[in-house]
């Protein structure tokens, strides 16, 4: 009977629970706090190649400009301004989705504080794929991005946004922090 009414009293605790923890979270605040997450990675992102631009001589939105003109014809879409608008539009849409799930993850593992590891494996992998799809834009795009300022760009926004979901989330920050001390304390036998 798939298509008929769910009946909570004949689903296991185990799917009762797991379904409660993941379809009902806080909506409003994963998706308030996913938000700013991304615009700060976003904003972290944009902040450090503009400022690599001005150091080597270039303009501000100089490397947005050159990945932008891939994404529109810059005859029409007003030249450098188009393509710097198109290519911060995408970037900062991605970003957005980025925050969303991060701060999901971050809430469902204050809730289950067992799934950290699991967590931080999937931010790490995170990283490296944005990285790769960025590396990849870049390179369909003809543009010569080096891999180290990739690495440092997000490494960076990803620092800026793990901090800012940290500090919304004291509980989780404070569990990390304990779980590191009693290490400390009890450190593992080799």
């Amino acid at each position: 009977m798939a298509g008929g009414p769910r009946n909570p009293a004949r689903e296991s605790p185990a799917i009762s629970f797991h379904r409660e923890a993941v379809v009902k979270p806080d909506r409003a605040r994963i998706l308030a706090e996913g938000l700013i997450t991304g615009l700060i990675g976003g904003l972290v992102v944009i902040l450090f190649y503009g400022f690599l631009n001005l150091v080597t001589d270039r303009s501000f939105f100089a490397t947005a400009a050159l990945l932008g003109a891939g994404l529109v014809s810059t005859a029409r879409a007003g030249g450098a301004v188009g393509a710097v608008l198109a290519f911060n539009g995408v970037h900062v849409i991605a970003f957005l989705v980025i925050g969303v799930a991060a701060a999901w993850l971050v809430l469902y593992t204050e809730r289950h504080p067992t799934f950290v590891v699991l967590a931080l494996f999937a931010g790490v992998a995170g990283l490296f794929v944005v990285m790769a799809a960025f590396l990849s834009f870049a390179a369909d795009s003809g543009v010569q991005i080096p891999i180290g300022s990739v690495f440092a760009a997000n490494l960076l926004a990803g620092a800026a946004m793990g901090a800012y979901l940290l500090r919304a989330h004291p509980r989780l920050w404070a569990e990390i922090r304990d779980h590191l001390d009693s290490e400390e304390e009890h450190p593992v036998p080799r």
